[in-house]
C-alpha cells in the first residue's frame, strides 16, 4: 500500500505521523520505505538524527522529487509491503504528486475547527484526486489531540462545503512525539508500550489492517 501524509498547514504533524507510521509497521515485520517528497518535509532530517545517535535504520528513508512520484514508485513497490510518502507544506506541486502515487491519503489536523477550516486547500486537492480515481480513500487524523478527545466511528468533517471520513484512531498530545522529532527515537524506543506507541498501534491497524486494535487512550 501506498499512503501518503498531506497538509498544507505548517505543524499539522506530518513528519511525526509518516515517521512513526513507518516505523511500527517495520516493527511489526512489514518491508516499509519512507519516502521525504522533495527533501524539505523532515523525514530525512529523522533518519539523520537518528544516524547521529548511532540506531539502526528499521526502514528506509529516501528523499524523492515531485518528478519521480509523477512517474510512478512501481519499482520500489514490487520490493516492499507498504510505502509512505511524507509530503512538505510548501508545495501543491509535490501534493499533486503524492495523490498520483498514493492509494491512501491520510491529512493529520489537530481537531480544533480553524485547524480544520485550514485543511480546506488540501481537502480541496484530494476531491480533485478521488473525482478523478487518482486517490481511492481519504481520511483526516487527528493529531496532538487533547485528552477526553473522542471520534465516532463513521464520523466525518465538512469544511467549505468539502466533506472527509475522520479516522476513529488518533494521535494524542504526549511528551514521547516531542521527544522523537530530534532524537531519531520512534515513540516505541522511548516509552516502549506507553500510550503514544499505543496511539501509534491504533491508527495503523485501522488504516493497514495488519495490527489488532490497541485498548485504552
Amino acid at each position: 500500500m501506498i499512503v501518503a501524509l498531506l497538509n498544507q498547514t505548517r505543524g499539522a504533524g506530518r513528519t511525526t505521523l509518516a515517521v512513526q507510521i513507518a516505523g511500527e509497521l517495520a516493527l511489526q515485520g512489514q518491508r516499509v520505505a519512507l519516502l521525504d517528497a522533495d527533501g524539505h518535509s523532515g523525514a530525512l532530517e529523522w533518519a539523520e538524527a537518528r544516524r547521529r545517535n548511532s540506531l539502526p535504520a528499521l526502514f528506509q528513508t529516501i528523499g524523492v522529487s515531485s518528478r519521480e512520484l509523477r512517474g510512478g514508485l512501481w519499482g520500489l513497490q514490487a520490493t516492499l509491503d507498504h510505502l509512505i510518502i511524507d509530503t512538505p507544506s510548501h508545495s501543491a506541486d509535490a501534493l499533486r504528486s503524492a495523490l498520483l502515487a498514493a492509494d491512501t491519503v491520510l491529512l493529520p489536523t489537530r481537531p480544533e475547527r480553524p485547524a480544520m477550516g485550514r485543511c480546506a486547500a488540501t481537502m480541496q486537492l484530494v476531491a480533485e484526486a478521488q473525482a478523478a480515481e487518482l486517490a481511492t480513500t481519504a481520511a483526516l487524523v487527528f493529531t496532538r489531540a487533547p485528552i477526553g478527545t473522542s471520534v465516532e466511528p463513521g464520523a466525518e468533517v465538512t469544511v467549505c462545503g468539502l466533506r472527509l471520513p475522520v479516522a476513529a484512531s488518533m494521535v494524542r498530545e504526549r511528551m514521547s512525539f516531542a521527544l522523537s522529532r530530534g532524537t531519531g527515537l520512534l515513540v516505541h524506543e522511548i516509552d516502549l508500550a506507553g500510550q503514544a506507541e499505543g496511539d501509534v498501534r491504533r491508527l495503523v491497524g485501522e488504516v493497514f489492517g495488519v495490527l489488532p486494535a490497541v485498548a485504552g487512550g
